[in-house]
């Protein structure tokens, strides 16, 4: 966006005057001719893209201009000089040919090295011959990643000389493919959505202040309900999770229109997003108790949390879910005292001293205990609370212990535990 067209956007403009504004560009073969390079409305007679992004902004301070040594030759004292007559300060920066890998990194280096944390940058890679173009737009997209500046644009100066207008290519929203790119990747294998949240609000605030009539309404929404999700997974908080979830799924249909027009790369992953959806169930409500169907979903997450790697959380949530369980098997479906923290304490404590029991060691009897050990499921449920204890302390206590199972194998033990789980489930409920 041009100076002249930034008029919508008032916190925009208080933000540029903060920062230093820099262009950084590619010399190259030149032009011959001057062209009328054009952004929007606004458009610049001159020989130089450098020049007419300079004048078309109106607010760059200063440029770094990088050159092969035959392109400093050809290029370096026309255009400082013109962009000494914009007030623009120049300075040249010598790179190699980038023919070989170890030139590559070198220029990459020499594009970071000249920037310096908290400024504005303008990248102009038009004149970026061969491989320095994608260099040059990677580069761009790293420091914007990093946070150590601001890519407010990235042109590509398409010359023209028919005598048609040049068109000045503004290329920054491309840059949000990677951040795209690298969002979804934490929420699809480590289940982290504050990537995707931030992009998302981001989007929509540059649509609201840019004026457009279809700016989204839901997509911000929409993101925090699925960043709250992950972090509520993380958490080991299943309630909140899958109350999230079921969030994510009334919304998922309504909000898709608007990925399509402002988040593309969301709709790519849309069947992803519905598979969490899917492990929506609402809170139970007070009056209402614990349900089947409640505890058939946390299962479910359960599952969810051990094939996202995250092991801790699958197995702590898993003792929860067994207690869970063992009260729907003794008081019933809607059972509403599922949350009282005695009759919790009890039921973990009927586990162990069934354990206790097993081994032929004594133990104190629970107001549980006659009608657990009366239970078809009795052994099944005794020796699965056992393999569940040894890998939660396992986890729970950091692996020091005199014979702690090694990492390589702890993936491995929490989907096997989640594969028990289902099987007691099954007998349990059908």
């Amino acid at each position: 966006m041009c100076a002249a067209e930034r008029g919508g956007s008032l916190e925009r403009q208080r933000q540029v005057q903060s920062l230093i504004m820099k262009l950084i560009s590619f010399l190259g073969g030149q032009e011959d001719g001057n062209t009328s390079y054009t952004c929007g409305a606004s458009a610049c007679e001159t020989r130089f893209v450098q020049e007419a992004i300079c004048r078309l902004l109106g607010t760059v301070d200063s440029a770094v201009l990088f050159a092969t040594e035959g392109a400093r030759e050809a290029a370096w004292e026309p255009v400082s000089a013109a962009l000494s007559g914009c007030g623009v300060a120049t300075e040249l920066v010598v790179i190699p040919n980038g023919e070989t890998e170890d030139e590559l990194w070198a220029i990459f280096r020499a594009l970071e090295n000249s920037i310096n944390d908290g400024e504005e940058i303008v990248f102009d890679i038009t004149h970026g011959f061969r491989s320095l173009l994608l260099v040059g737009f990677l580069s761009a997209a790293f420091l914007r990643t990093t946070g150590k500046a601001e890519i407010s644009h990235v042109f590509y100066g398409q010359y023209r000389d028919d005598g048609q207008p040049s068109p000045l290519l503004d290329l920054t929203p491309f840059l949000s493919i990677l951040d795209w790119t690298t969002s979804v990747h934490a929420f699809l294998r480590s289940m982290d959505a504050a990537g995707i949240n931030r992009l998302a609000n981001r989007t929509a605030k540059e649509a609201y202040l840019s004026g457009r009539l279809d700016a989204p309404e839901k997509l911000s929404r929409f993101a925090r309900t699925l960043d709250g999700f992950a972090v509520a997974t993380r958490m080991a908080r299943p309630v909140d999770a899958l109350n999230l979830a079921s969030g994510i799924a009334r919304d998922i249909d309504a909000v898709t229109g608007e990925m399509e027009v402002f988040t593309p790369p969301l709709v790519e992953v849309l069947d992803e997003i519905r598979q969490v959806g899917d492990l929506g169930i609402r809170r139970p409500e007070k009056d209402e108790g614990l349900t089947w169907a409640h505890v058939e979903k946390e299962l479910d997450l359960i599952g969810f949390m051990v094939e996202c790697g995250l092991l801790l959380q699958g197995v702590t949530f898993s003792r929860e879910w067994m207690v869970n369980v063992m009260l729907l098997i003794r008081y019933g479906d809607r059972y509403t005292g599922w949350l009282n923290p005695d009759t919790r304490y009890e039921m973990s404590q009927t586990f162990g001293a069934a354990i206790l029991d097993l081994k032929g060691s004594p133990y104190i009897r629970t107001i549980f205990t006659d009608w657990y050990m009366q239970l078809p499921c009795e052994e099944q449920a005794t020796h699965l609370w056992a393999e569940l204890s040894t890998i939660r302390n396992d986890f729970a206590h950091c692996g020091m212990r005199e014979f702690p199972p090694r990492t390589t194998r702890m993936r491995q033990k929490a989907q096997e535990l989640y594969e028990h789980l289902c099987g007691f489930f099954v007998v349990v409920w059908g």
